[in-house]
């Protein structure tokens, strides 16, 4: 845990962050954690990561819980107002338990600022083994609009990370191969993942 001081003024205002300080060189602000509403089904309809930030959306399917609670913690199931992600930078680590590790840098597209358009991934920890023919990283991010939440891929149906917010259709794509299928880690413990922002 670190204390921040937004504004560099009064500490007044100064609240506590968790900070991952060692993956891709470190000073990784952790924004969201998140776990899976149907882990044991995955690809099932039922199947979304919960909670979800408070982020723009016009789906009405999207009806998982909304948190605007700063997590202490990986595994302290919450989000920061995701208005505020930008004050830690623009820089995504994304670390999962169930899926290859990624960190991506904005171009054209942006997480931190919900714009679509091209990425620069790469993959900083291989937490599956799977027989992928193509494990390259994504190549864009599209926000939740029309969909069910964000995502990272390489094109239609190719989705590595989906952060779907709809228990009732689609299911939140973790795939090391990019496929939109169901090639994360099986049997997981505790299944979840983290946004970090730097």
């Amino acid at each position: 845990m670190y204390w921040v001081d937004p504004d560099g003024g009064s500490h007044a205002n100064a609240f506590k962050v968790y900070c991952e300080m060692e993956t891709d060189g470190g000073g990784w602000t952790l924004v969201w954690s998140y776990r899976f509403t149907d882990y044991d089904h995955f690809t099932a309809g039922t199947n979304a990561v919960v909670p979800r930030p408070n982020w723009e959306t016009d789906n009405a399917g999207v009806n998982v819980t909304i948190s605007t609670t700063p997590p202490l913690n990986e595994h302290d199931y919450n989000a920061f107002e995701f208005s505020l992600w930008k004050q830690f930078g623009t820089e995504i680590f994304i670390k999962s338990n169930i899926n290859n590790w990624l960190v991506c840098s904005p171009k054209e597209g942006s997480f931190v600022d919900w714009t679509r358009g091209s990425v620069d991934c790469k993959i900083v920890n291989h937490i599956t083994d799977a027989e992928c023919q193509d494990g390259s990283p994504p190549t864009r991010f599209q926000p939740g609009m029309p969909l069910c939440g964000p995502l990272f891929d390489r094109g239609k149906h190719a989705f590595y990370y989906y952060f779907d917010g709809c228990p009732e259709n689609g299911f939140p794509a973790h795939d090391p191969c990019g496929k939109k299928q169901d090639n994360g880690l099986k049997n997981v413990k505790n299944p979840h993942g983290n946004v970090f922002v730097r």
